[in-house]
């Protein structure tokens, strides 16, 4: 069963539209039951409001979904003038992907930074909120950014595996984050004979393609 809300307001039209920001979902994506219509009574006497139920329809939709999103929106609202956010879940994580915004770069931020800062806060304020979907880890991307960058990291992982088959010494790659060095690690498996070493260097590390088997 999807999410249900119920909401009073002193017409039905006023009751979904509470209904449908509150959640965080537009007029389309829910159903509407009218509980109750509303009455004006004689002389203000008697009178009523209107009480609506609303079922979200995407089953698949948490509760903690719909908080991420409208924490997300939130934030948003206040960087960018223009955005849309959709919303899709898996059993273990929430997917949120930025679009129609002119602002990628300040919404990226250097090597996916800001990226980074977005998915702690949201994942805070949407855990803290609700019990439902609370275990799901909050992923964020901006049209398709995080897959071009898996892309460029996996081409730069197999160019830098080719040259150290064939010089047979290591080469030393750029500081990464840590999901990019999960991106390398997921690549580095599909290459042979080579070997790899991840090197702190104060608050960074860097991945050290080895010409060998055996890892550090």
């Amino acid at each position: 069963m999807g999410i249900i809300l119920e909401k009073e307001a002193k017409t039905v039209s006023e009751a979904t539209i509470s209904a449908c920001e509150e959640l965080g979902v537009s007029r389309s994506e829910v159903d509407v039951e009218i509980l109750q219509e509303s009455s004006r009574g004689v002389f203000g006497i008697g009178s009523r409001n209107a009480k609506v139920r609303v079922t979200v329809k995407n089953e698949k939709l948490s509760e903690k979904g719909l908080e991420s999103k409208k924490a997300l929106e939130s934030i948003l609202e206040h960087l960018v003038p223009t955005y849309s956010v959709g919303i899709r879940e898996t059993n273990d994580r929430i997917r949120l992907d930025i679009k129609d915004t002119n602002d990628k770069g300040l919404l990226i931020g250097k090597r996916g930074e800001m990226i980074k800062s977005l998915e702690y806060i949201v994942g805070k304020i949407s855990a803290r909120a609700c019990e439902d979907g609370r275990e799901k880890r909050i992923n964020i991307d901006i049209d398709g950014y995080k897959g071009r960058r898996e892309d460029k990291i996996s081409r730069l992982i197999k160019d830098t595996a080719r040259k150290v088959r064939k010089i047979k010494k290591p080469i030393s790659l750029d500081p990464m984050s840590a999901s990019e060095r999960r991106m390398a690690y997921i690549a580095l498996k599909r290459e042979g004979g080579v070997g790899y070493e991840t090197k702190e260097e104060q608050d960074k590390k860097r991945i050290i393609i080895t010409p060998h088997q055996s890892r550090g």
